[in-house]
């Protein structure tokens, strides 16, 4: 391409620009290894231990360092639940053979899920199931036992005895409590050696926690200013070296420039100049011979330099996305083989999280043009609440969460976008799924009083501050004042608002007894004869 050539100024550009972006890429890259290294061997699981997987078919247990784990153990037993080994004594105590049934079996598939009740007639007990996770991503419920609040079992076919000790409840929420009231997170994993004998590994291993986590982060958080330091230096470099670049590219134009106001002038060699300032050159020339049309050419001038801008920034998009297959295809070589399949599933997420980030600020941006315009149309309310209630059922009852509702049969008809009313809900929802707890309560209730049709929306949860809820609506706020996570675009609110108006209706916050977040709605109310 021409634009390519030697003494181009788009390529000094995007050869500077390609350089400073790897350059800062490769410095967020190589701090973001490091980070996530460090959280990676601080933290011990299964997957760790079987790295030595060879050795455990060989029953080769003594090569397994052990001691490289921080506070970690195992045992194994036989077919016949004898032990055949353990890390140490004490394990011997920890784990019994009777119980290795209660032990979840490492990527099995299977698993226990535990749900408290918090009232009715199991008030402080457990509904616990042994689920499977099938090829489509749900789960498959494989038994139940419902226990009381002293872990009797009084339903279910789960296990075959009339209750639980502290103990096995322990062991099938996948903990281990030790004398000293140490937590430890305890799972199997079963195989057949090399003489075709049947063995489970039990592997004990401290439990992560969140508290846990954050000491880590702080600590890794105190070198953030060595990449921002690097970067600074980049950025520096990099400008003074695009600075001279371009100063030498030009030089001879500002020679000439010199030479014409002390009447000396010199003609200037094309041939020494970037090809993007050649137009700048002639019209240089012809100003000089023509004085009187002088302030039409700067004009004119000045539109060509807005041009070249546009043009620059449409074609850089080109080698950015190089830049971008590039870095990925380089940062598959920097894991071991053994983690590529996790690097990548991470990448993924964190792709996918991304692409739902820009989907949000283009649904934000697009509802706010002044031209946009809903596809309305007549639903019965109730019917409507029934459906999508019942769409959201599987969702909410996952997260161990359950829904009242109070959706009189004989609403009257309303005008909603059936693409965009679910999603303003939706953010509602979704808010109350990933700040609350189990055992949370949802309500919804639609009601009618002259020419508005009022929706709520509560939930018994943890709440929002007063402070957030002032500026709940705002754009890019998020509620992790009043909700410990943190995570969120910031918008899910103001896009609920934004679609709410959209539908000449309103949206704020209210209070309803015995609930600590309630949105009501209010939308105009169509009559029928």
């Amino acid at each position: 391409m021409s634009f390519f050539k030697k003494k181009s100024f788009i390529r000094t550009s995007v050869v500077h620009f390609t350089v400073f972006s790897v350059l800062i890429l490769a410095v967020f890259l190589g701090f973001m290894l490091i980070y996530a290294y460090m959280l990676d061997i601080a933290f011990t699981d299964m997957d760790d231990v079987l790295k030595y997987k060879d050795d455990i078919i060989s029953e080769h247990f003594s090569n397994i360092p052990i001691e490289s784990f921080k506070k970690c153990s195992f045992i194994v037993f036989n077919d016949d639940n004898d032990v055949i080994y353990s890390s140490n004594e004490s394990v011997k105590d920890d784990i019994r053979a009777v119980d290795l049934e209660l032990i979840e079996r490492y990527n099995s598939g299977y698993s226990y899920s535990i749900t408290q009740y918090e009232s009715g007639k199991y008030k402080n007990g457990f509904y616990v199931q042994k689920v499977k996770k099938i090829k489509d991503g749900t789960l498959q419920s494989t038994g139940y036992a419902i226990l009381d609040n002293n872990l009797r079992v009084v339903e279910g076919n789960l296990f075959n005895k009339s209750s639980l000790s502290p103990y096995e409840f322990n062991l099938i929420s996948g903990k281990f409590i030790d004398s000293e009231k140490n937590e430890f997170t305890v799972s199997k994993y079963e195989y057949v050696n090399k003489k075709g004998k049947r063995r489970v590994f039990v592997f004990i291993n401290p439990t992560f926690k969140e508290e846990d986590y954050s000491n880590l982060e702080d600590k890794l958080l105190r070198f953030i200013p060595i990449p921002i330091l690097l970067i600074i230096i980049i950025i520096f470099i990099q400008t003074m070296l695009f600075d001279r670049k371009i100063k030498k590219s030009i030089q001879p134009l500002n020679k000439a420039m010199l030479s014409y106001s002390k009447g000396e002038p010199q003609k200037i060699d094309k041939d020494e100049m970037p090809r993007e300032f050649f137009y700048v050159v002639d019209t240089f020339e012809d100003l000089m011979n023509e004085l009187e049309i002088s302030e039409q050419e700067k004009e004119k001038a000045n539109a060509e330099r807005q041009r070249v801008i546009v043009d620059l920034s449409h074609d850089l998009k080109t080698p950015l996305t190089v830049i971008q297959g590039y870095a990925k295809a380089l940062a598959d070589h920097v894991v071991p083989e053994e983690k590529q399949e996790q690097y990548l599933q991470t990448l993924a997420v964190k792709a996918n999280a991304s692409a739902s980030l820009m989907d949000t600020l283009f649904a934000y941006t697009r509802m706010e043009h002044p031209e946009y315009h809903l596809n309305l149309s007549e639903v019965d309310l109730h019917e409507w609440f029934r459906d999508y209630i019942y769409s959201k059922n599987e969702e909410i009852s996952l997260k161990g969460f359950r829904v009242e509702t109070d959706i009189p049969d004989d609403i009257e008809l309303a005008k909603i976008d059936l693409n965009l009313f679910p999603r303003a809900l939706d953010n509602l929802l979704n808010n109350s799924l990933k700040y609350n707890v189990v055992g949370t309560k949802i309500y919804y209730s639609v009601s009618e009083k002259n020419d508005k049709i009022t929706i709520i929306y509560a939930d018994d949860g943890v709440g929002i501050s007063e402070e957030v809820g002032e500026r709940i609506f705002d754009a890019f706020v998020t509620t992790n004042e009043a909700r410990t996570s943190g995570k969120g675009t910031g918008l899910g609110m103001s896009i609920a608002k934004r679609i709410i108006e959209l539908h000449g209706g309103t949206i704020e916050l209210d209070s309803l007894e015995g609930y600590k977040t309630v949105f009501k709605i209010q939308l105009k109310r169509i009559f029928t004869e």
